[in-house]
């Protein structure tokens, strides 16, 4: 198979596995960043980690390679629109013209009412082909009392019934 093919491949068969959709927000200390991302894992509770990767190219991805902290914030059914225009529809900080967005000690940025807000401090960074795979060391969270994650699968967005 060609690597080409296997790329194609590839991306089809992740298409079928489903993923909560977050933002990923950090600041350098001169600008905000968000990102929309289904590739988030915790990583360990003990110490309470999270595991995210970030294309290269992505303008996030310079904030954290100079050692920027970060929020993993996980959406909520009804917030496909800040998942869009994170992913696709805003470029730097317009994207954070919607939503209800307030800043953390450091600046971080967050979506007040997200499904959970994780902020972590960068603890390790690994590059692996495009991309580079970013652990936090979990250092506060903020959660909603309601479970209703909007989430995303072969190329769809849905909530799971409740």
């Amino acid at each position: 198979m060609t690597t080409e093919k296997l790329k194609e491949h590839m991306k089809q068969a992740m298409g079928r596995l489903g993923a909560s959709v977050t933002v990923i927000t950090s600041h350098d200390g001169t600008q905000k960043y968000a990102m929309t991302a289904t590739a988030v894992t915790s990583l360990s509770l003990d110490p309470p980690a999270l595991l995210i990767c970030v294309n290269r190219d992505n303008g996030l991805h310079y904030a954290l390679s100079d050692g920027a902290g970060f929020c993993v914030n996980i959406l909520y059914k009804d917030q496909q629109d800040i998942s869009d225009t994170c992913a696709w529809k805003e470029k730097g900080e317009e994207r954070f013209n919607i939503g209800d967005w307030q800043s953390s000690e450091g600046d971080i940025p967050y979506l007040m009412n997200a499904q959970a807000s994780i902020f972590c401090d960068l603890d390790d960074t690994h590059v692996y082909g495009s991309h580079s795979i970013f652990i936090g060391k979990v250092k506060k969270i903020i959660t909603r009392n309601e479970i209703a994650p909007l989430m995303f699968v072969g190329g769809n967005y849905f909530s799971p019934p409740e």
